[in-house]
Formats: structure tokens, sequence, C-alpha cells
């Protein structure tokens, strides 16, 4: 895989890159991170589902699309996005609002905890070009889904078997239960510490060199 990924800034025209499926050692990592930086200027669509990486090399993969702005369609699926930081989801939600051509992200099972998808979601509402992004399978309940979408008039693409997937509130327990998780108490403390942290490590990463 890395003797592959080393040839990869010869092809500086490669618009659509599918690397689904492929192991990545924290090398390879750290080589996607360089191309999709300085080699990949025509590069739009890449897939790096199911990839197995390591902290570190989610890190190197993250910070290089911050730096991107080619992108349409990333696919990050089946990764693990765990940070006892909240690091990936605070860069994530930075690229969705400041990204100025990304349009699709798939971030299903990628282990996001229930303030992370909820701060990932509402930065959708700040992003000038983004039209989808695929939160499925993570940690967020029923009424946090409905929650959300009613925050930011999302719409449901593609509907599941499960009852999550409804768009509708059906009756008044439901509404007496939204109503319950818009209340100011509920949300106070997480999710203002959330941004509050987010502002801080925001402010601390645009004073630091990405490290190739």
């Amino acid at each position: 895989m890395e003797k592959f990924v080393r040839h990869l800034k010869i092809h500086k025209r490669l618009f659509d890159l599918n690397l689904s499926g492929c192991a990545f050692s924290l090398t390879s990592a750290r080589l996607i991170g360089h191309y999709i930086i300085f080699d990949g200027n025509n590069l739009q669509n890449l897939n790096l589902s199911h990839c197995k990486t390591s902290y570190q090399g989610t890190r190197y993969i993250i910070d290089s699309l911050n730096r991107n702005t080619t992108m349409r369609y990333f696919n990050f699926a089946h990764n693990d996005l765990t940070s006892t930081t909240f690091e990936f989801s605070i860069k994530v939600g930075a690229i969705i609002t400041r990204h100025p051509n990304l349009m699709h992200a798939d971030l299903t099972c990628t282990n996001l905890c229930r303030e992370e998808v909820l701060f990932i979601g509402l930065a959708l509402s700040m992003s000038k070009t983004m039209l989808s992004l695929h939160l499925s399978g993570n940690t967020l309940s029923y009424y946090d889904r409905i929650f959300l979408r009613s925050l930011i008039a999302a719409r449901v693409g593609f509907r599941f078997k499960s009852d999550a997937e409804k768009d509708k509130i059906k009756n008044n327990k439901e509404f007496t239960n939204i109503m319950h998780l818009a209340s100011h108490n509920n949300y106070s403390d997480q999710i203002k510490d959330y941004i509050s942290l987010f502002n801080d490590l925001d402010q601390e990463r645009e004073g630091m060199d990405f490290e190739i």
C-alpha cells in the first residue's frame, strides 16, 4: 500500500480516488495527507472508508482535508473518529463551515458520541456548499435525531427501517420530548462547554503548522 501511495504524486490530474478497504499504515496516511494538500489539486472525490486508520493517521487525513479547497465528496465511513478531547469532531465542524467546495461527507459508523454528532450537525447551518451529511451508526437517540433535524431543517434523503428515520412528530408525547430537548437547561452545560472547547482549540489550530 505504501508503495502505491508514494507514486500518487505523479498523478496530479487525478479526479477520483477510491481506496476503500485498504488498511492504512501511519506512513500511508501521512502520504495521503501530503497528496491531498500539495499534489491533488484536481481531486474531487475521495473514498477512504474501511481503512482502519490509527489515531495519528486519522489526524493526518483530517488536517489535510482542512487545508484542501477542491474536494467535493469525502467518504470516511467505518473509521474511528474517537477522541477524548473531541479533536476530530471539532475539526470536521470547522471543515464543514469553511470548505469552499465540499458538498457530500459520509461519516457513517465513526464512533462519534452524542455531543459530537449534534455539534457536527449544527455546523451544517453555517456551510454554503454542503448538500448531504451521513451520520448513521453513531451515538444519537431517536428524539435527538428529530431535534437536530428540526434545528437545521434537514430532510431525510434515505429512509431506513428504523423508526428513528421517520421525519414527522407523530403525537403529543413526542412533541413533549422534543420541547424538553429544546429547553435551555437541558443543553446549557454540555453544549456551551463543547463550543467553548471548539473555540479554544480552533484558535490554537490557527497558530500551528501542519507537519508532514
